[in-house]
């Protein structure tokens, strides 16, 4: 298995094993070290929620460098038993939730359950048209805090609405072909 390291914070330097074959893709270093000089002051106490999370390496990078808490939703198997490996070697596993599930129908569940996030990454498998699926269904359920935000990691050649009923895209960040796309909340009377 391929191992990558957690890049900074209390984990900093630690392993993580990633899911072998072509099922998940663990983000770039380099993707994933912008991502958190972008949110650089913004991590630390915010409950974050991790979609598609993969090996959980934006999740456990997050708890390393002081978020309060991580709900992480994988639906393969496999990618959660890396996940539950993942936090137990980095001994972060205390605060994160790792919910095995389709995150179409687990986003709805945490907002009938009150959960409100301050930070949601949504990172889906290419090509398949979900990032703006989950952006209406984050509209739709308003699970993100007042003042919150949306990061989604897409294919430069996938398509993102500029925005949503609730959202707008603030920014974006290109990486080779991987793009990070920042949603904030639109301001207040700009809701359509």
């Amino acid at each position: 298995m391929l191992a990558v390291r957690v890049l900074g914070g209390r984990a900093r330097g630690r392993k993580l094993k990633t899911v072998p074959g072509l099922g998940t893709r663990p983000p770039l270093v380099r993707v994933r070290q912008a991502l958190f000089d972008i949110l650089q002051g913004v991590t630390p106490g915010v409950m974050w929620l991790d979609l598609f999370a993969g090996t959980g390496s934006y999740g456990i990078e997050a708890l390393s460098r002081g978020a309060a808490g991580v709900v992480m939703v994988e639906q393969s198997p496999k990618a959660v038993a890396v996940i539950r490996h993942n936090l137990a070697v980095t001994g972060l596993g205390d605060r994160a939730v790792v919910i095995c599930g389709d995150v179409l129908k687990e986003v709805p569940r945490l907002a009938r359950k009150g959960k409100r996030f301050g930070i949601i990454g949504v990172a889906p498998p290419y090509f398949r048209g979900l990032g703006p699926r989950v952006l209406s269904l984050i509209d739709e359920t308003g699970i993100l805090d007042a003042g919150g935000r949306v990061y989604v990691q897409r294919h430069r050649t996938e398509e993102l609405p500029e925005r949503t009923r609730t959202l707008v895209l603030a920014r974006e960040y290109r990486y080779g072909n991987t793009v990070l796309s920042f949603y904030v909340p639109a301001a207040d009377g700009e809701d359509r």
